[in-house]
Parts: C-alpha cells; sequence; structure tokens
C-alpha cells in the first residue's frame, strides 16, 4: 500500500534532531501516544531553556500523570533484558497507569504518533545514539526519518499499528507458528 503525503524529513546525528523528535513532537502530547521501536533505553533530554536533563522515562510518566495514554510495541527482548544496577526502560514504566506495553517479535519500525495530528517515522530506536541524545561528538547513530501531520496517513499507520496492538497481525505469523514468539 502507498500513500502520498506531504511532511519534511530528518537527516543527520549529534543531536540534530532531537528537538523535533522529543521536545516539538512527543512532548506535546495531550491526549495519547503511540511509540514502536526495535530497542528501547532510558535517555537524558536536555531542556534548551534551563539547561537541565531529565530521563525520558521520567517524562513519560510526569506525561502520564497527566492523563496522557501510551502504547508502546517493543521487540521481546525488552521485556527481559537487564542491566547490572539500573532498570531498563520497561521496567521503569512497567507499572505506570497510562503507559501499557506490548511485544512483537517482527517488530522493526520506529514510530511515534502524537494525538493523532503528528508522526514521526525513520530509522531511529528510542535510544540516546538514535534519538541523538548522547554527547560523545561523533558517536551518535546517523539516523533518517521524516514528520508528517498529514490526518490520513497518520490514520493509516495508527490503524496497522492497532492490528499489531490487538494480535491480528499474529494470525499466520512464521515466528509464532515457530515458537519463537507467543504473539501479543
Amino acid at each position: 500500500m502507498s500513500i502520498e503525503y506531504q511532511g519534511y524529513l530528518l537527516y543527520g546525528n549529534d543531536g540534530d534532531n532531537v528537538d523535533e523528535i522529543i521536545t516539538n513532537g512527543l512532548l506535546r502530547a495531550r491526549k495519547y501516544v503511540w511509540i514502536t521501536s526495535a530497542k528501547a533505553n532510558d535517555f537524558i533530554v536536555v531542556n534548551q531553556h534551563t539547561k537541565e536533563g531529565e530521563s525520558i522515562s521520567k517524562k513519560l510518566y510526569h506525561m502520564s500523570q497527566r492523563g496522557v495514554d501510551f502504547k508502546i510495541i517493543l521487540t521481546p527482548h525488552e521485556q527481559t533484558k537487564t542491566y547490572q544496577n539500573a532498570k531498563t526502560f520497561y521496567q521503569k514504566l512497567n507499572a505506570i497507569g497510562n503507559i501499557d506495553f506490548r511485544f512483537c517479535y517482527n517488530l522493526h519500525m520506529k514510530v511515534i504518533i502524537v494525538d493523532g495530528t503528528w508522526m514521526y517515522f525513520g530509522s531511529a530506536n528510542l535510544t540516546g545514539a538514535g534519538i541523538g541524545t548522547r554527547t560523545r561528538k561523533g558517536k551518535n547513530n546517523f539516523e533518517i526519518g521524516t514528520i508528517a501531520i498529514d490526518q490520513k496517513v497518520i490514520a493509516a499507520i495508527e490503524y496497522q499499528l492497532e492490528q499489531i496492538w490487538n494480535g491480528n497481525e499474529c494470525k499466520g505469523c512464521y515466528q509464532k507458528q515457530k515458537g519463537y514468539c507467543k504473539g501479543i
């Protein structure tokens, strides 16, 4: 399926796009957010006015307390990965009201949808290297993505995410048939 739309391109590394994706997109949510990512790590987002940093998990937690609902789809290894002395992104947010997780073995898309009116999609995982918040010059990933505000395009992607979320894509899934994935 293809849909023509208008949007704008994001590319580069070293923090070039963190404001476009996080500050001007994700953090502006008032009702709901969809997030899909093959990987998700907690990372620091710096407030450009105060220069203070706060973890993305804490920002999402505060948003959920204000009533923003989150549906987050990750790959199964994000549910089981561990760090030696710190909680993972999933572990920090798993028990928070308004934040729900599902896991799909075949998930590789990186999408953030805010209130059905704004969408990022591209190659960047929800990690410091992907989003570009690391401060190690030259060590962030080269990523490419698009911001879209076209309602028809956003509705089409939301429909696909709902199908995955509800387990409708599990029917006939090779990974599930072979026992690699238990399904959503």
